[in-house]
């Protein structure tokens, strides 16, 4: 019997396999594009990607932040020592490059349904430590968010808000506050999802049963490829394209 309701597009029911494997494509392209212009187009095709999962909201803000950095690196331009210039530039490239991993680590988290994910991983027959680290990282990260956002919500009621203005007059205090309470969550938190994973038999030799049947469909695989062809494409010929445009 099917028990799922409220499916999602063909974008967000992507298998958690073709979505693992767009990750690992579209974070080295993107990391190792040639120029400016092709790690552009790289990132229209990781926001075509957010757009297509409904994550509107998540994208508008990759969006603004992929701006920013752009923004921020070509002001470097105008600074008139050429040895800090240099090294301004290439940080700000790099963290272009970089954060790629993140961007695209949130959004294969944000519509992954962790349960079919670790069915999945084990379908490949992957070793159980790297199955349950993989379920535990993705169950770990939106967990220590919320409770960031609680902490947040509590300096606020001390009168010490978590904003530019208190980390500068008053900095000892804002990291009490924050910092020291997230830290000991976390820990907390990560015992808490491995005694989860534990209870939930990711420890057994046994093969675990799911309610849903996880499978790659041809849909998948063609979606997979197409975005694949893009942005293979677009290391290719974006350069090519540029020249023709400039």
């Amino acid at each position: 019997m099917d028990l799922d309701v409220g499916r999602g597009n063909i974008i967000e029911e992507l298998d958690p396999r073709m979505k693992l494997l767009l990750v690992v494509v579209f974070t080295a392209f993107t990391f190792l594009s040639p120029d400016n212009f092709v790690l552009m187009l790289n990132y229209i095709l990781i926001l075509i990607l957010f757009f297509s999962s409904r994550l509107y909201l998540k994208g508008l803000k990759v969006l603004l932040y992929i701006m920013a950095l752009t923004l921020v690196a070509e002001a470097g331009e105008l600074i008139q020592n050429d040895q800090f210039q240099n090294v301004f530039c290439m940080i700000f490239q790099f963290l272009q490059r970089i954060s790629a991993f993140v961007i695209m680590g949130i959004w294969m988290a944000s519509r992954l349904k962790v349960g079919d994910f670790v069915t999945a991983i084990e379908n490949m027959h992957m070793p159980k430590g790297i199955t349950i680290t993989m379920a535990v990282t993705f169950r770990y990260m939106p967990t220590v968010r919320q409770e960031f956002g609680y902490i947040k919500k509590t300096m606020r009621l001390r009168g010490v808000g978590l904003n530019f203005k208190n980390v500068i007059i008053r900095p000892l205090k804002t990291i009490e506050y924050s910092i020291v309470p997230l830290v000991i969550r976390c820990f907390t938190i990560a015992d808490e999802l491995a005694a989860s994973a534990m209870t939930r038999g990711l420890d057994l030799e046994t093969k675990r049963v799911s309610y849903h049947e996880v499978k790659i469909k041809t849909s998948d695989v063609l979606i997979t490829l197409l975005f694949i062809a893009a942005i293979v494409s677009a290391s290719i010929f974006g350069s090519k394209l540029k020249g023709e445009f400039v």
